[in-house]
């Protein structure tokens, strides 16, 4: 996957009466993830059994002391939904796994010897076709004149009928979004819009998509990432963060301009009413004040306000003129990338330089 590897797992479901089975690829092994494959393999059965039995993993069962047994709410509430009892194979009773064992050989023989697998989207409907056109077909273990498949046709008639309206299988957390409009889930960061920036979320995830809920509102949706430390944005959201930068670089170039130069009002005012664009104002006036220092630039600012102009090159053209008068050093703008560290230099005595350059 893009960043590192995840373990692919395969959920396998056997009926067993029909000995019917249903499969497909996962990449965890989560109450979530075996709940979303149960209510898939209801569906492909069409109904449920009337008991669920597992092994004991810790998706299924919190704690177990003999036979007393805390299931996974999450599990409970889906067979509470299903009206199926859920039950767990004793302790190191192979036997009562028996059906599920050779159901493991036999996809791991007929299907998945010699095949790699590339995509789980691919690798799922590979596994899918293999169960309809191969494993229902084949002969039933104990009916030997009959097929899974004119079995499972029997057994349909005693499954339990589905619940009109499917489970909820998704996954629900409590996120904070970080101050760049970000939420991490599962090592992948997700984005939202600038305004969830800092909010406590809920995030909905299922094995496909992820969804942001601001209280009952959709703020967004991203397709589930399944790859490690990858950055899932939309572009409209970092358009719009970008937007927000811009609008508060500008805002602070002109609080700043406003702190410092009381008067300047007047100044934005007359760009208004020319039509120039203020942010382009702000920082042609701004880099004015950092060239030249405050005391000229509201000498400037006063002048230029005084003889009725409004133009950053007059304004300009005064700073550099005041500066000649006071036969100061000329002003250079020094821009540094990003590569170079912001270091205070402390001046010392040069005076033993040769001394020690000699040594």
């Amino acid at each position: 996957m893009p960043g590192g590897e995840r373990p692919l797992w395969v959920f396998l479901i056997v009926l067993a009466y029909s000995r019917a089975l249903w499969a497909e690829l996962v990449f965890d092994l989560t109450a979530d993830s075996l709940c979303r494959s149960l209510v898939r393999a209801s569906t492909y059965f069409g109904g449920a059994s009337r008991q669920w039995l597992f092994d004991n993993p810790k998706s299924v069962v919190l704690e177990r002391h003999g036979d007393a047994a805390r299931f996974h709410p999450a599990l409970l509430a889906l067979a509470s939904h299903y009206h199926v009892q859920p039950r767990l194979c004793a302790v190191a009773k192979a036997n009562q796994k028996g059906r599920v064992e050779r159901a493991v050989r036999y996809l791991r023989e007929r299907h998945f010897a010699g095949r790699r697998i590339t995509d789980l989207a691919a690798g799922n409907r590979d596994l899918v076709r293999f169960l309809d056109d191969i494993a229902l077909p084949r002969p039933h273990p104990v009916f030997k004149d009959r097929s899974v498949a004119e079995v499972l046709a029997e057994e349909r008639r005693h499954l339990l009928s589905l619940p009109d309206s499917p489970p909820a299988t998704d996954r629900m957390l409590s996120v904070r979004a970080d101050k760049t409009a970000s939420v991490q889930f599962d090592t992948n960061l997700y984005s939202v819009p600038p305004a969830g920036a800092g909010k406590l979320l809920t995030l909905v995830a299922s094995d496909t998509q992820v969804r942001l809920l601001d209280a009952a509102a959709e703020i967004a949706r991203h397709p589930r990432c399944w790859g490690r430390r990858q950055l899932i944005e939309k572009p409209e959201h970092r358009d719009e963060i970008v937007r927000l930068k811009r609008a508060a670089r500008e805002l602070k170039g002109r609080d700043r301009l406003c702190t410092l130069v009381p008067n300047i009002d007047q100044l934005y005012g007359r760009w208004i009413e020319a039509g120039r664009t203020l942010r382009h104002m702000t920082a042609q006036t701004s880099k004015l004040l950092d060239l030249y220092g405050e005391a000229i630039f509201r000498e400037a600012v006063a002048e230029i306000l005084e003889r009725g102009l409004h133009d950053p090159g007059a304004l300009a053209q005064w700073c550099e003129q005041k500066r000649r008068a006071l036969t100061r050093p000329v002003p250079v703008a020094l821009v540094l990338n990003n590569h170079v560290p912001d270091r205070d230099v402390i001046p010392h005595d040069l005076e033993d330089y040769d001394d020690h350059s000699q040594q």
